[in-house]
């Protein structure tokens, strides 16, 4: 399978030590290195961002990444479907 994104390994390793909130889907909030965090980030198996709410396209640059977390909202997520992927998931 290709993925349009995929985090470093310093970011693998945080992501996969956070709780999942379906087989391999975790949900994180992102604080960039400008300050700006964005929430709501869906991420297939630790290491590759899939989809975000509202956005068609990862709205940032991965080199941009100062903080990856989770919110309450990431761990036990309130809407768990209707995302809108950026991948076509073709190999």
């Amino acid at each position: 399978m290709r993925f349009r994104y995929t985090l470093s390994e310093r970011w693998i390793k945080r992501i996969s030590r956070m709780e999942e909130f379906a087989n391999g889907g975790t949900q994180v909030s992102v604080r960039l290195s400008d300050g700006r965090i964005f929430y709501g980030i869906l991420i297939s198996n630790s290491m590759h961002p899939v989809a975000m709410r509202d956005f068609k396209d990862l709205p940032f640059s991965m080199e941009d990444i100062a903080d990856i977390f989770q919110t309450d909202e990431d761990r036990n997520p309130n809407q768990r479907k209707d995302w809108d992927y950026w991948d076509d998931w073709q190999s």
